[in-house]
């Protein structure tokens, strides 16, 4: 399992597989987003998609990221906006296979990579792979 970094001008060939990785995540989201609102960043550059390929699930794209260098005041950060996968569950090897994203982050300048993240991943970074749990973002509708 490894993730690949799109080419901004292949987003458009890679969309109808996507597409849908990314709405279904976003399910369970606030309903802040939708898979639409990412294709022109991606396309012009500004964010970026990374494909997570298995060698065993040939044809398939079982997991996608989407991340964007975010400069904060003090610190460069590369937030993940998407992680995805198929069946909505096995991120253990995409987890390991994360080393790739973070090196992109360290070449982009960033020091530190976040994400929001449902309790479940969250926990996985957290227990896994020494990610740090600072914040729980909570929410309430008006």
């Amino acid at each position: 399992m490894k993730f690949h970094l799109a080419q901004p001008k292949d987003v458009i060939y890679l969309w109808p597989d996507i597409k849908p990785l990314i709405n279904k995540v976003i399910e369970h989201s606030n309903a802040e987003a939708d898979a639409e609102v990412f294709f022109l960043p991606i396309y012009q550059g500004q964010q970026q998609l990374w494909i997570g390929l298995d060698s065993d699930k040939k044809g398939t794209i079982p997991c996608v990221l989407i991340t964007e260098v975010l400069q904060y005041p003090l610190k460069t950060a590369m937030f993940v906006h998407v992680w995805a996968t198929q069946s909505g569950h096995d991120y253990t090897p995409w987890v390991e296979a994360f080393e790739e994203v973070k090196d992109s982050a360290r070449v982009n300048g960033c020091e530190f990579v976040e994400a929001r993240a449902r309790k479940g991943l969250a926990k996985k970074l957290v227990k896994e792979s020494g990610w740090k749990e600072h914040q729980i973002i909570v929410t309430t509708e008006l």
